[in-house]
């Protein structure tokens, strides 16, 4: 199978890493300094599942790359529009496209560009920090779970489950993958927008109670905009978040990461979708609409703090 991975972050790097290792013929796609450094140090993994030097494929140029057969989107949830326009020269007609992210919408995003019909959408708990263009720590081992949105699931998902899988990341198929997205969703609404706003690691948020009280309130919000659009949910959110909260204790999530980085937080695609979703569907959403604003407003401080220095 020939793969091609948009976006070589944390989580492309080590997709792309893994599946290289295996012999799997994967090219990684990203901006021209980035790919250059790939192209010239290759792909170095380090931590909990080991050290790994791989050589492995990149360019800043899709159309290098030629038809494949699989399109992995694993960029941030707002540069996902411009990673599928940026994809096209690399599918036809037999190519599935999966969109491996956190956050809601973006295999919508993705289908609206190039249809539903090859949309696989997938989600990962694996944790992995990138240290430098293709020099990621793979500091958590997870399950990484797959399926279609708009269509059953075929024997060609469970035969990229099994190729996944194989190259050393544990990969299952679900009929319900918009369920599991969602809950996940909901875990990340829950406690990433507490842990940027107040600096505080996901295990330190559970000894404030009216944090306590605050996450429970978003997801709960979460849940009835999920339940008004028919998504079955496979767990119960609230004490999801708090279990995750627990077994994360020392880690500092990916949006309060961003915001120390004066970085683009995703809480448009987390708190904000959530916002989105219950506008349409008449759901109140008001605390979900004042966490986002408050993220948004912290990251205009931070970003402009950024800038400055």
């Amino acid at each position: 199978m020939k793969i091609a991975i948009m976006g070589s972050g944390s989580m492309g790097s080590l997709f792309g890493g893994f599946l290289a290792k295996s012999g799997v013929d994967v090219t990684l796609i990203d901006k021209k300094t980035i790919t250059d450094a790939i192209k010239k140090n290759g792909l170095e993994i380090t931590g909990i599942s080991g050290d790994h030097h791989i050589k492995a494929k990149a360019t800043h140029n899709p159309s290098d790359v030629g038809i494949v057969d699989l399109v992995l989107i694993i960029v941030k949830a707002y540069d996902t529009e411009q990673a599928v326009k940026d994809a096209v020269p690399l599918i036809d007609k037999n190519t599935w496209v999966m969109c491996l992210q956190n956050g809601l919408g973006n295999e919508e995003i993705a289908a609206y560009i190039i249809g539903k019909e090859k949309i696989i959408r997938g989600i990962t708990t694996n944790g992995a920090m990138l240290h430098k263009p293709g020099k990621v720590i793979h500091s958590g081992t997870g399950e990484t779970i797959i399926g279609r949105c708009y269509e059953p699931n075929t024997l060609e998902v469970d035969n990229i489950a099994q190729m996944i899988t194989k190259s050393g990341l544990p990969t299952s198929v679900t009929q319900n993958i918009s369920g599991i997205v969602w809950g996940k969703a909901l875990v990340n609404a829950g406690i990433n927008p507490f842990g940027a706003l107040t600096g505080l690691r996901n295990g330190e948020l559970l000894e404030v109670p009216e944090i306590v009280v605050g996450m429970k309130e978003l997801v709960m919000e979460g849940m009835e905009v999920a339940y008004k659009l028919g998504i079955h949910l496979p767990f119960d959110p609230v004490e999801k978040t708090f279990d995750v909260a627990r077994e994360t204790a020392q880690t500092k999530n990916s949006m309060l990461q961003d915001i120390e980085k004066g970085k683009r937080t995703e809480i448009d695609y987390i708190n904000g979708a959530i916002s989105k979703y219950g506008e349409k569907l008449r759901v109140p959403t008001p605390m979900n609409d004042l966490i986002t604003a408050l993220v948004k407003g912290l990251e205009k401080r931070t970003a402009k703090n950024s800038r400055s220095r």
